[in-house]
């Protein structure tokens, strides 16, 4: 779909039925050609081209200020892991911003490559208490000095609660990474197979390692202000196959119901 391959999984206890998710980017602009493409045991192929009708959502701007003492406080950091930083406080701001931004992309991608193939997650995905602070897709513009500096997209949710709140699984699922990731800070992303996935950012700790289970509602972090973050707060954020979406559905068992649910006990 639009030049992705997503894979297709076998659905327990239904023959000859696969299950496959798919998603687009937040700014795509319209569909190109997409297909279904199923290929028997004896490699015979059949295609089936599909369209959908895209509809603009409005999207929420936001000014993030930058200020000196947050320069001060965070690029030290920045700098014992990514030690090709140079120039001014700003420099290496713009530097963790932009490139340190695409290696940690790249990251979540090469995380994601590899689902778990049967379905781990069950019903809606829970949402940490706390108040919203940035939604997905926000459009970011930073200001330093009172000058617009950058320009970035935040793909996730913001939520802040107390300092060191309990995070807990959105989900049942896999721990397939628990590690310190630039921007992100400590994070950690569950698998919930067929390449469905949460990632949980900004943690002070760690209650988890790669390869755990973790079942819904487990305490798998607590919140923190590591990587970007200017404070305590946990950032969340939904993907499919690595393709980051927004979580709000995700929380909405209507609409999972809808979606999936209803779809999956026609067939």
């Amino acid at each position: 779909m639009n030049g992705v391959f997503f894979q297709g999984f076998p659905l327990d206890g239904r023959k000859n039925r696969y299950i496959s998710y798919v998603a687009l980017t937040w700014n795509t602009k319209k569909l190109g050609n997409s297909m279904v493409v199923a290929t028997d045991r004896a490699g015979n192929e059949a295609k089936d081209f599909f369209s959908m009708d895209l509809e603009n959502v409005p999207l929420k701007k936001d000014r993030i200020y930058v200020s000196d003492a947050f320069l001060k406080r965070k690029m030290p950091k920045f700098k014992e892991h990514y030690p090709e930083m140079k120039g001014s406080l700003l420099d290496q701001y713009l530097f963790v911003n932009n490139e340190v931004r695409k290696i940690n992309a790249r990251q979540i991608k090469e995380v994601c490559s590899n689902p778990v193939p049967k379905q781990l997650w069950k019903d809606r995905f829970l949402r940490m208490n706390g108040e919203t602070r940035a939604g997905f897709a926000d459009q970011r513009t930073y200001f330093y000095h009172g000058q617009p500096v950058d320009h970035q997209v935040h793909l996730g949710m913001d939520i802040a609660s107390t300092a060191h709140a309990a995070v807990k699984a959105a989900n049942s699922g896999k721990v397939v990474m628990a590690e310190y990731m630039g921007i992100y800070g400590n994070a950690i992303i569950l698998d919930h197979g067929q390449g469905v996935y949460s990632l949980y950012a900004h943690l002070s700790r760690f209650d988890v390692s790669p390869g755990e289970m973790v079942e819904k509602g487990e305490v798998i972090a607590r919140s923190g202000a590591t990587g970007m973050a200017g404070g305590d707060h946990l950032h969340f954020s939904m993907l499919i196959h690595g393709i980051f979406v927004t979580p709000l559905e995700w929380w909405d068992q209507h609409w999972i119901d809808m979606n999936i649910n209803d779809v999956l006990n026609q067939l």
